[in-house]
């Protein structure tokens, strides 16, 4: 009788955990409320909704409440549009990613069309009720890694135990032995990883950090060409200007670059000692980027000349975050830092920096909504937007054909209530000008053709078009990508005539 009773009781133990935490009527009136307030109320209706089941929050109280939902548009809405709120800020509201949600229209949603939903809302027992915990909610905690005996003696084996070795190891902001030596790893990796690629007969993308904007759409992009027999290798590196110089010196094939840094790489600055890059040549403006100067309340930062003095992280050396950063400093005519107090580091050792107080704001260049700032935006409270003042702004653009004021709105980023005014550029597609015309043209009907496939892996494909396929662009057309929209019947002339 005992078995019975044990099964019986482990069963209702089984039966609790996947219905405890509030019920269906509870999520669905979160869910919709969350759009409401941070779209419009006359957005979205939800169709569907089934709770999923529920697991306990690591390391803290509360639940996890997974849910599957078709939401329906009650009116035309653009969720990959170059303004306004798009795919990556709906991913935050419904407790999701860009890639958990599924039937967005990279050319913009009708009324009717529906979007089916996996996601997953936090809550809290507070006071005899269950309460959604949302912003300040802390990002899921990745497995650690287990340290890994090394076999075997040869280079293969070598090489699979190095790259083991820094995945595991994180970007740090402390200089010591150990992290010299990881550095110089990385930096051998890449070249090792360029020669492997051409050794096999790859064409080489140059893209960006491993997990940033860059390089996860060249992952997405690498994975459909090769299904499509066009074979290409995504180059994790620095950012554009490193992209740029690699491009020139014929290492790699095509690069994503910060349209600012793809015009002076062009033109030069002899200013500071940039020869200029005439082998370099366009293929396509992919989607708005923007300059993100990023702080926490407690730093006291309120407007972009409260900087002068403080320490900032700008980007790592070879970055595009780095070299705009520095462009706005020199516009705002602020004095020139103190070498001692800017950091040059990558993305997620500034974010390191922010929150253990050893830098007092952040410069970040990248999409919008930046995915870096999203969670550090849903993780905690406390972060600021500093905005660029517009005599900057009105000075750079006036000057720089890339450059645009943009204005991203309130509700961007979790927590974010004011709409925030900063520097607007573009992502651009760049190749160098020895590319074959057979190669660019594969490159780009691939990408076009396959926007909707790509953007279900990276949503960011979804805002490529031809009808923006121009804009942000100060370096001449590849005379293939000439031909692909001259053959597209929507001919892009050469801006450079």
């Amino acid at each position: 009788m005992r078995l019975p009773s044990l099964f019986t009781a482990l069963l209702l133990i089984t039966v609790s955990a996947c219905t405890r935490g509030p019920d269906e009527t509870v999520i669905r009136e979160e869910i919709l409320g969350r759009l409401d307030e941070e779209f419009s109320a006359d957005l979205f209706s939800i169709k569907t909704l089934a709770r999923k089941g529920s697991a306990p929050v690591a390391g803290g109280d509360g639940l996890y409440i997974y849910y599957d939902s078709e939401l329906s548009f009650q009116r035309d809405y653009n969720l990959t549009s170059w303004q306004g709120l798009n795919l990556g800020t709906l991913a935050v509201v419904l407790g999701t990613t860009p890639e958990g949600i599924d039937g967005f229209n990279h050319n913009g949603n009708k009324r009717g069309d529906d979007l089916k939903v996996r996601g997953r809302l936090r809550y809290a027992y507070q006071d005899g009720t269950w309460t959604s915990i949302w912003h300040g909610a802390p990002a899921p905690v990745g497995a650690q890694a287990e340290t890994e005996a090394m076999e075997g003696s040869g280079p293969g084996a070598v090489l699979k135990h190095v790259r083991n070795l820094v995945q595991r190891t994180p970007e740090s902001t402390r200089q010591s032995r150990d992290s010299l030596i990881i550095d110089e790893f990385r930096k051998s990796l890449s070249r090792i990883d360029l020669g492997i690629a051409k050794y096999d007969g790859k064409l080489s993308f140059g893209t960006g950090w491993p997990a940033g904007t860059y390089n996860r759409f060249g992952t997405a992009f690498t994975n459909y060409a090769s299904k499509n027999r066009f074979s290409i290798y995504n180059y994790a590196s620095e950012g554009s200007v490193e992209n740029g110089h690699q491009l020139q010196a014929g290492q790699l094939n095509f690069a994503l670059l910060q349209s600012d840094v793809a015009e002076v790489l062009y033109k030069g600055w002899l200013e500071e000692l940039q020869i200029p890059h005439p082998d370099l040549r366009s293929m396509a403006s992919l989607w708005p980027e923007a300059l993100h100067v990023v702080t926490l309340a407690a730093n006291g930062i309120d407007t972009f000349s409260d900087l002068e003095g403080k320490r900032l992280a700008i980007g790592s050396s070879r970055s595009g975050t780095r070299f705009t950063a520095i462009r706005v400093w020199k516009a705002s005519e602020l004095t020139v830092p103190d070498i001692t107090r800017i950091r040059e580091i990558g993305l997620g050792a500034s974010i390191e920096a922010l929150e253990n107080g050893k830098v007092d704001a952040i410069f970040v260049a990248g999409a919008i909504p930046d995915p870096a700032i999203q969670e550090l935006s849903q993780r905690r409270q406390d972060v600021r937007l500093i905005p660029i003042a517009q005599s900057s702004i009105r000075k750079l653009t006036a000057e720089h054909f890339a450059y645009y004021g943009i204005t991203i709105p309130e509700k961007t980023y979790p927590g974010q209530k004011d709409p925030y005014q900063t520097l607007g550029f573009a992502a651009l597609l760049i190749t160098n000008r020895a590319t074959e015309d057979e190669d660019v043209k594969t490159f780009l009907r691939l990408m076009v053709e396959g926007a909707d496939v790509i953007s279900r892996y990276f949503y960011r494909a979804g805002f490529i078009s031809p009808d923006t396929a121009r804009l942000g662009i100060s370096v001449p057309l590849h005379p293939g990508a000439e031909q692909f929209y001259a053959e597209r019947n929507n001919r892009i002339p050469d801006v450079s005539d």
